[in-house]
């Protein structure tokens, strides 16, 4: 099954913005994290999770990391491609830092 991680270093990614957008081509449903108006939290304002789905892939998402999945034995369909090759662009790094450790490699696919 394929499981693949991708990040984003810089300025994190508007859930917000991006739910509309993505639900006009995938099934999308929030993921919101519980917290408290007092608690200390770096990542406070990142809470909100997306989880995106196409024909066989699924993909979980925050502001700074998607986690690419696979929910169902086959090959992938033209629909999960855009998918994958759309949540690429929003994650264009393979690793959590700028430091040369913590890769994360893509396992092969097959696609229809």
């Amino acid at each position: 099954m394929y499981r693949y991680i991708r990040y984003r270093w810089e300025k994190g990614n508007n859930m917000e913005a991006l739910e509309p957008v993505l639900s006009k081509e995938f099934g999308v449903a929030r993921r919101l994290f519980p917290g408290s108006n007092i608690e200390v939290s770096l990542f406070k304002e990142d809470r909100l999770e997306l989880i995106v789905t196409a024909d066989r892939m699924r993909v979980h998402m925050n502001a700074h990391r998607a986690i690419l999945s696979q929910f169902e034995d086959g090959a992938f369909t033209e629909h999960d491609m855009r998918l994958r090759e759309r949540i690429l662009e929003l994650y264009p790094r393979s690793r959590p830092t700028p430091f040369p450790w913590g890769h994360s490699f893509e396992p092969g696919y097959e696609v229809e």
